[in-house]
């Protein structure tokens, strides 16, 4: 006779967070039974690392990056029960992550403009999969410092092809007023610095350049310079933020703390690191994964985004060449 007291009182199975042994228990596509020895390499690692707060990946090409960011992102799921958003640098790279995430089972979702945050991100049981603009934007769902949006708080978050990012975060921190679509503001701008340049003996390239003459040539207003004016051209550019509507929230405030740079084609502001801290979705995640297939400078994670050095010093790499 069969016991079912036994069955009602049997414990349940603890959740499993090694992401090899997660990948282990998939479904899987035919022909795939096993991870590349390096994917395996490098998740045995970040498992061994997994409360470091930054932690940077590298693989080769080819190597299943996306693969290894997805089980990273289950372990922690599987974890935390919490947000976890997965950042990829464009539209079609967040559906290519998509498909691989459904090709091995791993529940997920995508962002979706004008669109409620799907249930189940919040719950903490489908990894959130869109781009670094969704995130990084003055007016980000996710929330950002002093705006009227609710943060979104995330367990983790994981930076695809962080390499490639560097410059769309940075332009999300950005003003650029092209002379092509706005010669007079263009014109008047410049001419607020006409005569710093004049003082440092550049008066000649700096005229080229806002002529048109010099293709190539960029200029930088003196620090001195634009300390001195930057108040006169945040409360030009305020008259113009509606065109700046996802740039000017993070800018309006920081003036004191950007670059300014003169070509033929724009006027450029632009802080000295990405303003990443008005994000707390990102400033405060308590764990964040860096992957990349080559970062040539590491301290660019630290200038972009803010990681902390000790931690980007030492990437996970993998010793097979798989």
């Amino acid at each position: 006779m069969v016991d079912f007291r036994k069955l009602r009182t049997s414990k349940p199975q603890p959740t499993i967070i090694d992401p090899v042994e997660i990948f282990r228990r998939l479904p899987k596509p035919p022909g795939i039974n096993d991870l590349y020895t390096s994917q395996a390499e490098v998740l045995h690692t970040w498992a061994s690392n997994r409360n470091t707060r930054d932690i940077v990946i590298k693989l080769h090409t080819g190597g299943g990056k996306t693969l290894v960011g997805l089980l990273i992102a289950q372990s922690i799921l599987n974890e935390m029960h919490e947000p976890v958003i997965y950042l990829s640098p464009t539209v079609q790279l967040v559906h290519q992550t998509l498909a691989k995430a459904e090709e091995y089972n791993i529940p997920a979702v995508v962002y979706e403009k004008g669109v409620d945050f799907p249930d189940e991100f919040f719950a903490g049981k489908s990894v959130l999969i869109c781009t670094y603009q969704a995130l990084f934007n003055g007016r980000s769902r996710f929330g950002i410092r002093g705006g009227s949006k609710e943060i979104i708080n995330a367990a983790a978050i994981i930076l695809d092809d962080a390499h490639v990012s560097f410059s769309t975060v940075r332009e999300s921190f950005t003003l650029r007023l092209d002379k092509n679509e706005d010669l007079e503001g263009y014109l008047h701008l410049t001419n607020i610095f006409r005569n710093d340049f004049d003082e440092v003996g550049r008066l000649g390239t700096f005229d080229d350049i806002v002529s048109g003459e010099d293709i190539y040539g960029i200029l930088e207003v003196p620090y001195w310079s634009w300390k001195a004016r930057c108040s006169q051209v945040r409360e030009y550019m305020r008259n113009k933020s509606d065109s700046y509507p996802f740039e000017w929230p993070f800018m309006r405030d920081a003036f004191g703390y950007c670059h300014c740079l003169i070509s033929k084609n724009s006027f450029v502001i632009t802080p000295i690191f990405p303003l990443v801290d008005l994000v707390p979705s990102f400033a405060e995640c308590p764990r964040r994964i860096f992957m990349s297939a080559t970062i040539g400078d590491d301290s660019a994670i630290v200038r972009t985004f803010g990681a902390d050095y000790e931690s980007v010093s030492q990437p996970i790499t993998s010793s097979s060449l798989a």
